[in-house]
């Protein structure tokens, strides 16, 4: 587990941080934090970047580009910043419902009791807010980038933690790119999305609430419009 600390002490190794390691939050701790996630060229995929990706996962590029419209509308970055989505319900369970009493606006057990931040700014203030309780299950309980894979996944996409996945989807979109590969590839999705069952895929990689959703109707539909 990551402690506040430890966190600190890497901000300050990688120049972010100048305050004191001493597991306390504050302003420079929170600065750093942002920092970190808008330390990258932020680098848009190309053509290219899709047409290679689709030869190394045996698709064609209107299936990766179909994931990338409905998760993100295509959106990488907001800001300089990842793109993402904080789940209150997924932080809950991630901290053993810890703080669902003491800070509900942040933290409860079902998906959908609150409605999501319209805005990034919004959406990043839950963030850190999440971090701030709990550094592994706060980056751990956002989605991030085109893709927008979820923290938590963090060893299926090839990170030892949390915050380092988060650093990584703030570089570029051709690392988020990369993860989305090693996430479908090591949860067996790949096999869904190469023969186009969008429901499977949807299910896999949304959750069960993909047909509330309409995720698998999405994804057909976006995939048609790049064929």
């Amino acid at each position: 587990m990551t402690s506040l600390a430890q966190l600190q002490q890497h901000l300050k190794n990688t120049g972010r941080y100048s305050g004191a390691v001493d597991g306390l939050w504050g302003k420079l701790t929170e600065a750093g934090i942002l920092i970190m996630l808008t330390d990258g060229p932020d680098t848009k995929l190309t053509e290219q970047d899709f047409v290679e990706s689709a030869a190394r996962l045996g698709v064609t590029p209107a299936h990766i580009k179909a994931v990338v419209a409905v998760e993100s509308n295509g959106a990488g970055f907001f800001a300089r910043k990842p793109l993402i989505l904080p789940e209150p319900h997924r932080f809950s369970k991630a901290t053993g419902r810890a703080f669902d009493g003491s800070h509900p606006q942040i933290s409860y057990p079902k998906w959908g009791t609150r409605p999501y931040p319209k805005t990034q700014d919004g959406r990043y203030d839950v963030l850190l807010q999440m971090i701030r309780l709990n550094v592994d299950a706060g980056f751990g309980s956002a989605s991030y980038g085109k893709f927008q894979i979820m923290g938590e996944n963090h060893k299926l996409c090839g990170y030892a933690t949390t915050w380092q996945f988060a650093e990584a989807m703030a570089r570029d979109e051709r690392t988020q790119l990369m993860a989305f590969e090693h996430f479908i590839i090591n949860t067996g999705l790949l096999a869904a999305l190469k023969r186009g069952d969008w429901v499977a895929f949807a299910r896999g990689y949304n959750g069960t609430g993909y047909a509330k959703n309409r995720y698998d109707v999405k994804l057909a539909q976006a995939f048609r419009s790049f064929q």
